[in-house]
């Protein structure tokens, strides 16, 4: 896991810093990591997180940098993501899809990234992932209802509501709607939840 997070945070920051800047080097930069872990053998799909967030980085460089790619490299993301990410999620038992807490929505959240970014070279597989999460995600998110309380505490709430919040956006961005996801009463109350658990010492 601590690999996924050190990828998305570097593909994150130099992807980004590209998109300000038009600066090359960046770009170059981020496209070395995502090719890096392309290659590996597997994202760890016995421990699914790990999966869930490398999909993740992986889709929103694709995304960011797809103009910058060359047909190979564009072959070589897009491949991984497929084969690593998204398939492995079909693979077994998940119980993570239907699950109420942080699992289902980073998993749920890294699945519906990856399908949009390939949602137009493999619109059938897009569909299906999506379809799964959509209806998975409410699972996790129930659990904010009545008033915004995360069950976790604050610190999953920031890992899983993170990952809820990219999914909803994501979906709003590539296809004009959330599904209602951003309807739940509980999960719109919770901005408030790390505000009223913290302390003035900060804890």
């Amino acid at each position: 896991l601590s690999v996924s997070r050190e990828v998305l945070e570097r593909v994150l920051d130099t992807a980004l810093v590209y998109r300000l800047t038009d600066a090359p080097e960046y770009a170059t930069r981020a496209v070395k990591e995502m090719e890096a872990v392309a290659a590996f053998s597997d994202w760890n799909p016995s421990h699914f997180l790990d999966v869930a967030e490398m999909t993740t980085a992986l889709a929103i460089g694709y995304d960011w940098l797809l103009p910058t790619l060359t047909a190979t490299q564009e072959e070589t993301i897009r491949t991984a993501i497929l084969e690593k990410g998204i398939a492995s999620s079909f693979d077994g038992i998940r119980t993570w899809v239907h699950g109420d807490n942080n699992w289902n929505q980073v998993c749920n959240g890294g699945m519906i990234l990856g399908a949009l970014a390939l949602a137009e070279r493999d619109p059938a597989l897009a569909e299906k992932t999506i379809a799964r999460s959509v209806e998975g995600l409410p699972y996790a998110m129930r659990t904010y209802n009545p008033d915004g309380v995360y069950v976790e505490g604050p610190s999953y709430w920031e890992y899983g509501t993170t990952y809820n919040v990219l999914a909803i956006a994501a979906l709003e961005t590539a296809l004009g709607t959330c599904f209602g996801l951003d309807a739940d009463i509980g999960f719109q109350r919770s901005a408030a939840f790390p505000l009223l658990v913290t302390g003035p010492t900060g804890m």
